[in-house]
């Protein structure tokens, strides 16, 4: 399954109130999905859990609603950490 659209939705302010944006279908009509997204990142940004599990970073724009890490590396290096915890416990 494709990821969302990079550059259809943004987040216009880092200070409350938070304010995201998003780029609406002009043809169709459905903007269903996008308002959806849009509203799941203003309740992260409410509660601040819009930043990486890792290295607390800020997640960036293009992100998943539900990720949790910034990149890849953070990822990985959370994943063995859990396992060098599990093996050790």
């Amino acid at each position: 399954m494709p990821g969302p659209d990079p550059d259809a939705l943004w987040i216009e302010s880092d200070e409350r109130p938070y304010r995201v944006s998003y780029q609406a279908y002009f043809w169709t009509g459905n903007n269903g999905n996008r308002k959806a997204r849009a509203i799941a990142m203003l309740q992260r940004l409410a509660r601040h859990d819009w930043k990486c599990r890792w290295c607390s970073e800020p997640l960036p724009d293009w992100r998943r609603v539900d990720a949790q890490y910034c990149r890849e590396q953070c990822r990985k290096r959370a994943a063995r950490w859990r396992r060098e915890c599990r093996v050790n416990a």
